[in-house]
Parts: C-alpha cells; structure tokens; sequence
C-alpha cells in the first residue's frame, strides 16, 4: 500500500474511532475553566472567534414634491415623504477567547462573553475547515466558532504518526464520540 493510501485509511480508522467515543485525543492546552466533579479537559485552543447572527436593519427614504414660496424666508412644502425598511441578518464576530472541550461540555471564555454548552443540549453540528457551528436546544440563534485550525495534531496509529492540523470535522468527531460516552 503506498504511503499515501495508508495514511488515507489510518485517518479513516483514527476518525471512525474518535466517533464512536473509543478514543478520545488529549490536545491539552491552557484554560481558565473549573473543571466540575468527575469532568476531565480535553482541549482549551486559544484565539477563538465566537461569531452569531445579528438583525440588522437598513432604513432609506426621501422626500418627494414641489415648495412654493409664500415670503420672503417662508416656504409652504407639498409632497410626500417615503421610507423603506429592509432587516436581514449578518454574521458579526461577538468575541475572541479561548474554546474548551471537556468531557460534559465546551465552554467559550472570551473578554465580553461565556458562553457554556453541554454536550447533551447539543442539537447538531456543522463543522467547517477552521471551525463549527453549534446548534443547541436552548438557544433559538446558531453559534459559530472559527479559528480551530491554527491547532495542529499529533496522530499516531500503529507505530505511523502522522501532523494533522485540527478542523471542524475532527472536532464534531470528538464531541459526536463525547455525547455517546455518556449515554
């Protein structure tokens, strides 16, 4: 088998492991998080954006009509004005901190917002290159958090390592294989 081969189906099992919840990968980090009664750290990533949607309205209007001068300085206006309002949502960057996984829940710690997640509310997840979106049972607004790829890990599988930098496929993986652990 060549070497690209064997890599491709070592992550294959390595990532099939991950979600089946028989093995968990230990990043480590630093998080100022406490850690709850039998709760274990599993990553803490720094220089994660926490990143929602926002309603954000656009009003344009003008006026419309002939003035007439009455006097000297006075003026007498007919006419309409009109106004338009248009309201869609933007994703906006809310903060930037440090993403924690533990074995019960992943905790964002930002300098305006914490946000705590247990993995049992979780709804669904939708990751990305360099991050994911959470859905969850309490909270009506998807959260997104990106930045995940500046991470990198170690993979080892039979004696093979292999660098893999950290995605949001690896990271639902972890949090898919936490959930069934505690069922």
């Amino acid at each position: 088998m060549s070497d690209a081969k064997q890599r491709e189906a070592d992550m294959e099992y390595w990532m099939n492991q991950i979600r089946e919840g028989s093995i968990i990968p230990q990043m480590g980090g630093e998080s100022q998080i406490i850690l709850k009664k039998n709760e274990e750290m599993v990553f803490a990533v720094p220089n994660i954006s926490l990143r929602e949607p926002i309603a954000v309205r656009r009003i344009a209007g003008g006026y419309g009509g002939p003035s007439f001068r009455v006097t000297k300085g006075v003026y007498f206006r007919v006419g309409a004005v009109g106004a338009q309002s248009e309201s869609h949502e933007e994703l906006r960057d809310i903060d930037q901190g440090v993403l924690t996984l533990t074995n019960k829940r992943i905790v964002f710690s930002g300098a305006k917002r914490a946000v705590n997640i247990d993995l049992r509310k979780i709804v669904s997840v939708e990751p990305y290159s360099n991050g994911i979106a959470l859905r969850r049972s309490d909270r009506q607004k998807t959260q997104y958090f990106t930045g995940i790829d500046q991470a990198e890990l170690t993979v080892g599988i039979e004696g093979r390592t292999y660098k893999e930098p950290f995605s949001g496929l690896i990271l639902m993986s972890m949090i898919e294989g936490l959930i069934k652990g505690m069922e």
